[in-house]
């Protein structure tokens, strides 16, 4: 019975250990969202997300990667009011209002 239990157990935590990494995004949950401001966060609002609506803050780190339309690297710059993005994080979601994400890669579409 224990080894049954083990086996689920390792089992469940490869499978959500997976589902959280999405080929080619460094790995995380996905966002799709319009840009609404721009200052010291990103104001979005999701257009889609698994686990997530509405407003948003998204915060970007230094380590943020940021690539334009045709996957080059740009800076923060590059980002403008109304771009789609595709923004990938960790899941972790600042209980604040507007909710506040910090990005680790940052798609403009």
């Amino acid at each position: 019975m224990k080894r049954i239990i083990k086996l689920l157990f390792s089992g469940l935590v490869s499978i959500l250990l997976c589902s959280c990494t999405p080929g080619g995004s460094g790995g995380g949950v996905r966002m799709l969202a319009r840009v609404e401001g721009l200052g010291e966060k990103i104001e979005v609002s999701v257009l889609e997300s698994e686990y997530t609506s509405g407003p948003h803050l998204v915060i970007i780190s230094d380590k943020t990667k940021i690539y334009s339309k045709d996957g080059k690297k740009v800076t923060r710059g590059a980002i403008s009011v109304g771009n789609t993005v595709e923004i990938f994080y960790s899941g972790q979601v600042m209980l604040s209002y507007p909710p506040q994400i910090v990005a680790h890669t940052v798609r403009i579409k």
